[in-house]
């Protein structure tokens, strides 16, 4: 299924989304409060979270799935952008520190294959952050309407996926906890809300961040094929 981008511009162009960009990346920001001349990867619509890269890292990746078309975002020098399968990304092995998967796991049709992937790329001490819409949560109808999300996803679930897939979940934030609305007397007050975020309100807030580690010490299939895909197409720097 391709997905239509142009919905996920109108968002974040708008005045609720704009505030959704604020809030998300504030709670980013308390995972990863440093990035220590890391090498870091987006992959998904990620333009909007470009706040929270402001300095001291090494190198940044945009990595945008096929699905949504063509898109470059244009930062400075540091920046690459590429379009590329989720399902083999056209990195090298323990080639980045961190990952930030947002606006993208939501579209996944097999999030065992992407996790696997994430965890050959990432370095044997490297983190993956997850942003995703809650099951649960007061946003869910919204992400699959306007932004055509094919799932959703509950915390028990994420701690499964990670689990299961070779991480170790470290931290989880819930962001989001007023319904969507067009009026800018409810979206002013979205920040407000943000410090429920106890055993109640968390299970209707609208995304889930999570932060996993590679757990390094995980057997590995001696008949196991490695694929060298080289990048098809311009790499914009």
């Amino acid at each position: 299924m391709k997905i239509n981008i142009e919905n996920l511009k109108i968002f974040y162009s708008s005045f609720l989304g704009k505030s959704v960009i604020q809030i998300i990346s504030k709670k980013i920001f308390l995972l990863w409060p440093d990035f220590n001349n890391s090498r870091n990867a987006v992959i998904g619509y990620g333009f909007p979270f470009l706040g929270i890269f402001k300095s001291n890292f090494q190198r940044l990746f945009f990595l945008v799935p096929k699905k949504f078309g063509l898109f470059n975002f244009s930062v400075d020098e540091k920046n690459l952008t590429v379009s590329v399968n989720e399902y083999t990304l056209p990195l090298d092995d323990l080639s980045i520190d961190r990952l930030l998967v947002v606006n993208c796991f939501e579209y996944l049709y097999n999030h065992k294959k992407f996790l696997r992937e994430a965890w050959r790329v990432l370095e044997k001490d490297g983190e993956i952050i997850i942003v995703t819409p809650n099951t649960f949560g007061f946003w869910s109808f919204f992400y699959k309407k306007n932004l055509n999300s094919l799932r959703t996803f509950n915390s028990c679930e994420l701690n499964l996926l990670l689990s299961n897939n070779f991480f170790t979940p470290l931290d989880i934030e819930y962001s989001l906890f007023l319904p969507p609305s067009k009026s800018r007397f409810l979206i002013d007050r979205l920040k407000l809300f943000e410090f429920l975020n106890n055993a109640l309100t968390k299970y209707f807030s609208g995304v889930i961040i999570i932060k996993g580690k590679k757990n390094y010490l995980v057997p590995v299939k001696n008949n196991k094929k490695l694929i060298n895909q080289k990048i098809k197409g311009d790499i914009k720097a």
